[in-house]
C-alpha cells in the first residue's frame, strides 16, 4: 500500500499577501501623506486670504479718498478691488451714517493651480476722523451786522435740494452767532431767523476763526494749495465761476481753478467738494455755483446771484450786495471789527448742517477712516460657514 503526498505549497499566497499588506501600506502612507499637505497647504492658504482680506482693508483706509467715498447715499455700499501678493481682494463700503463705515473685505488666493482659490471674509467697522469745523450758527461773526431790504440769514436747518439720500437728521442753528448781540440788526424786510435768530457767545476770538480741532488754518490753507485750488493768482475780483468737465471724457476737470465743484449731486461734478484759499481780499460777482469749503485771507464780498453749498471762513469781513446770492451751510466771519458787515437785496445765508458735513466729508484731504478702538473686526468667514 502506497502513501500519496497531496499537500498544495503555501509559499506563493503568503508572498502575494505580504505583497498585498505592503501595497496597502505604502498606498496608505502615500494617502495620509498627500492628506496631510493638503490640509497644510488648505491651512497656509486659509491664512493667506485672510491676511490678503485685511490687505484690502488696510489699502481702502490708507487711502480713503473722501471725494469718492463720501458720496455714498447712507445705507448705500460701493465695492473696491485690488491685489496683493499671491491674491485679490474685495472690499465692500457701506456708509451707515456718514461717519460709520463698514468694511467686507474678501480676499481670494489665486496662486496653487488646482489647490488654489482660498477665499475669507473680514469685516471691520470704522470711524471717520476729520477736520472739526462745527460752525455755530448759519453766520459766526464779531461786531456788526445789519441785514437789509430782503435779505435773510436763517439758522432753520436745510437739506439741499437733490441731497436728501446723503443728509441726516436736521440741528436747528442760531441764525447769527456774535460776541456783541447788541450790533446785530436788521432794516426794511430784512430778516434774521433761527433757534434764537442771534445769540450771543463772548468766548469768540481769533482762534474761533483759525483753530479746528487737529487743523489751524495754515494747515488747512496748505491743504488748498497741495489741492491746486490756491485761487489767489485769479485777482480780487471774480466774473466766473462754474463747473467744468472734460469734453473728452465727459468727466469733471478739477485742474480749473474756477471750477469748485457743482451743487447737482447728478451732474460730473456734484461730487467734487474741494478746499479752496485766496491769500487776499475777493469779490465774486457771478451767477454760477460752487461747493466746499472757501477759505480767504481777506474780505470777502458776494453779488451777480453765486450760490455757494458747504463753509466759508474769512478772515475779514463778509458782505452780500444782490439779489440771488445763496450760501447754503454755514459762514464764519473773523471781521476786524472797524468794518461793518451788510447783507443787502434778496441774498440768503442759510445754516445746512448736511452742507457742511459734506463739505468736510467729500474732501479727499481732510477725512481718513480708522477701526473703531475696541471690537472693529470679525472673521466673517467662520459666522458664515
Amino acid at each position: 500500500m502506497s502513501l500519496r503526498n497531496d499537500r498544495s505549497g503555501f509559499a506563493m499566497p503568503a508572498a502575494i499577501g505580504a505583497l498585498v499588506i505592503m501595497a496597502l501600506l505604502v498606498t496608505s502612507g502615500f494617502y495620509m501623506a498627500r492628506q496631510e499637505l493638503r490640509v497644510g497647504v488648505a491651512s497656509n492658504h486659509t491664512n493667506m486670504a485672510v491676511n490678503i482680506a485685511q490687505a484690502g482693508a488696510n489699502e481702502v483706509m490708507a487711502n480713503w479718498n473722501g471725494y469718492q467715498l463720501g458720496n455714498i447715499p447712507m445705507w448705500g455700499d460701493t465695492t473696491i478691488t485690488g491685489t496683493a501678493g499671491a491674491g485679490t481682494w474685495s472690499v465692500n463700503i457701506l456708509n451707515t451714517n456718514n461717519i460709520i463705515y463698514y468694511l467686507d473685505a474678501t480676499g481670494e488666493v489665486t496662486e496653487g493651480g488646482a489647490w488654489a482659490g482660498a477665499t475669507r471674509n473680514v469685516g471691520i467697522v470704522t470711524r471717520l476722523i476729520y477736520a472739526d469745523i462745527n460752525p455755530p450758527a448759519a453766520l459766526t461773526t464779531r461786531g456788526a451786522v445789519e441785514v437789509k431790504g430782503t435779505a435773510e440769514i436763517i439758522g432753520t436747518d436745510e437739506v439741499p435740494a437733490g441731497w436728501s439720500s446723503y443728509c441726516g437728521p436736521t440741528d436747528n442753528k442760531a441764525g447769527v452767532m456774535t460776541d456783541d448781540v447788541t450790533l446785530v440788526t436788521t432794516t426794511g424786510s430784512g430778516t434774521i431767523d433761527g433757534d434764537p435768530p442771534a445769540d450771543e457767545d463772548d468766548t469768540i476770538v481769533d482762534e474761533t476763526f483759525t483753530e479746528f480741532g487737529d487743523l489751524d488754518w495754515t494747515e488747512l490753507t496748505t491743504l488748498a494749495q497741495l489741492e491746486g485750488k490756491n485761487i489767489t493768482g485769479l485777482g480780487s475780483s471774480i466774473s466766473s465761476a462754474d463747473p467744468e468737465v472734460d469734453a473728452g471724457t465727459g468727466l469733471c476737470d478739477e485742474s480749473v481753478l474756477t471750477n469748485w465743484g457743482d451743487i447737482d449731486p447728478t451732474q460730473p461734478c456734484g461730487s467734487y467738494f474741494p478746499l479752496m484759499y485766496h491769500g487776499g481780499s475777493l469779490r465774486i460777482q457771478s451767477g454760477g455755483m460752487g461747493q466746499g469749503i472757501l477759505l480767504i485771507e481777506g474780505n470777502l464780498e458776494l453779488r451777480g446771484g453765486f450760490q455757494f453749498h458747504g463753509i466759508i471762513i474769512v478772515q475779514g469781513t463778509f458782505q452780500t450786495q444782490g439779489a440771488g446770492e445763496r450760501v447754503v451751510g454755514a459762514v464764519m466771519a473773523g471781521n476786524d471789527l472797524t468794518l461793518d458787515q451788510d447783507f443787502t437785496g434778496g441774498s440768503v445765508i442759510q445754516y445746512s448742517s448736511c452742507g457742511v458735513q459734506r463739505a468736510i466729508l467729500n474732501n479727499a484731504s481732510l477725512s481718513r477712516a480708522r477701526p473703531l478702538s475696541q471690537r472693529s473686526w470679525i472673521d466673517l468667514s467662520s459666522v458664515l460657514n
